[in-house]
């Protein structure tokens, strides 16, 4: 076998003294007697990795592949083998697909949770925009009443109770420490993965990370399951129902469902490590006298003192399904930052600033808006609104007053076996309330929810007795009003 110094040396007694002088790396191995187990393939002379190397059969065949012909490329009929079966799977663990995915298993049903990357929380964790927005109505000035209670609120909660530097005061304590401003909460994203990994985990839902679903299995308008890429090529799931959480209506769009394509800002996060050992007590001044541009941030803004999350701005507008505008977009925020950070550092003060991450998760705000049985937009918003079908409510996002949310608006039109939760939905006057964190949120439960009690029932969405999916969503601690 092999150890490293460090083991080798606290084995003799000796700690983490170094050896003739210097510190042990763990990367310095000392050789020691032994042999690779039987079957093994590894390297002899490195035996702490040699002995995890084992041949393995084929997991997967290869179909035929594209064939260009007359110009044109086509892709040959091939066989997709049937990975998984369920009740409901949901595609996309952002906010909304978390959500969506523990309500419906709360509720009953066998769930499947698809998620392209290897971690839960989309945008809010892996692209970093870290603040729980459009929680509370505001019923005067510094007065503000929780609506948007349910997943929502027991996420924040046993954030909280993770420790003070993962997240920001719950509601109760954030009134408890008499503070009248509007509730919303920072996670750290670290922390905010842990506990959504443990909640899934609780629930018995089957995650399937680094899943990317790509196609639809498809009876006329009644969709049966989903077909997901990964390493192990493509594969399908079949569900009696689909929630689609991806953001960008992937699921929708490939059922032939109909939508409206936007394009908005696309957002870029960056954080700042060291931010509790600046020193400096102002934005640095120019030659001109005049504050240096862009931003300076003087102290943390999250729960842990020593970080700093945010950018520039909103980004460049394009279009968020276009590769050429994410590339572009990716390439040029790193750019800005490192070079604005290298600057930083030169000023007295930001001497020890430093970049802690960049997103793994680029942010297009939005690109694809589902036409759903009804659309709220700002004209609807400004009539009087008084939904029969709650099944949720957005707190107020600051320059708009909280409101109720109907089931109608995450059932799509035309496709069956299908509803739509998180920044797909809205209009381009309302999703910029659609797409924060806390919306998704709520949108995600009640389509979990709905999704559940469709495949119990054997019926499409549509067809569900909205008075009982209200009674589900109540027993689920949702606010309708």
């Amino acid at each position: 076998m092999q150890i490293s110094k460090r083991d080798f040396l606290k084995k003799l007694g000796m700690g983490g003294v170094g050896l003739v002088g210097a510190a042990a790396s763990a990367d310095e191995w000392v050789r020691m007697k032994g042999k690779l187990p039987p079957g093994a393939i590894g390297d002899p002379a490195h035996l702490a990795w040699g002995r995890n190397i084992f041949p393995l059969p084929h997991t997967m065949e290869d179909g035929p592949s594209c064939q260009l012909v007359n110009g044109k490329i086509i892709q040959p009929a091939r066989e997709i083998p049937v990975f998984h079966e369920t009740d409901v799977v949901v595609v996309g663990g952002g906010p909304a697909g978390f959500a969506a995915a523990i309500a419906a298993r709360r509720a009953g049903a066998k769930v499947a949770l698809v998620e392209r990357y290897g971690s839960l929380g989309g945008l809010f964790t892996n692209g970093m925009v870290l603040i729980m927005l459009s929680t509370s109505f505001r019923e005067a000035a510094n007065k503000y009443r929780l609506v948007t209670k349910g997943l929502v609120t027991e996420f924040a909660d046993r954030a909280r109770a993770l420790g003070s530097w993962v997240s920001t005061p719950g509601f109760d304590e954030h009134t408890r420490l008499g503070r009248t401003n509007h509730w919303q909460p920072t996670v750290d994203p670290e922390g905010a993965k842990y506990l959504m990994d443990q909640m899934v985990a609780e629930a018995g839902i089957d995650m399937f990370f680094h899943s990317w679903g790509v196609d639809t299995i498809q009876d006329g308008n009644k969709v049966k399951g989903v077909v997901f890429e990964s390493k192990q090529g493509r594969q399908a799931i079949l569900a009696k129902q689909v929630v689609d959480c991806t953001g960008d209506a992937d699921v929708l769009f490939a059922a032939g469902g109909e939508y409206r394509q936007i394009t908005h800002c696309i957002g870029h996060v960056v954080r700042l490590g060291n931010m509790d050992r600046i020193t400096a007590t102002a934005i640095p001044k120019g030659p001109d006298g005049k504050n240096k541009p862009g931003k300076w941030p003087l102290k943390s803004n999250e729960a842990n003192p020593a970080m700093w999350w945010g950018n520039t701005g909103a980004g460049p507008k394009g279009n968020g399904l276009d590769v050429r505008d994410l590339t572009a977009a990716e390439i040029g925020f790193r750019k800005e930052w490192w070079e604005k950070v290298t600057a930083m550092r030169q000023e007295p003060g930001w001497e020890q600033v430093f970049i802690a991450n960049t997103c793994s998760q680029i942010g297009p705000r939005a690109s694809r808006l589902v036409d759903t049985e009804c659309i709220i937009s700002r004209e609807t918003l400004d009539a009087p609104w008084n939904p029969t079908d709650v099944i949720g409510w957005f707190g107020s996002d600051g320059p708009h007053q909280a409101f109720p949310v109907p089931y109608r608006q995450i059932v799509p039109k035309k496709v069956d076996n299908v509803l739509c939760a998180g920044r797909c939905l809205g209009t381009g006057d309302t999703i910029d309330i659609f797409r924060l964190i806390c919306p998704c949120f709520v949108t995600g439960q009640a389509a979990g929810v709905a999704a559940a009690m469709a495949a119990q029932k054997g019926i499409a969405p549509r067809a569900l007795n909205v008075a009982e999916l209200q009674k589900n969503l109540r027993a689920q601690d949702v606010y309708l009003g």
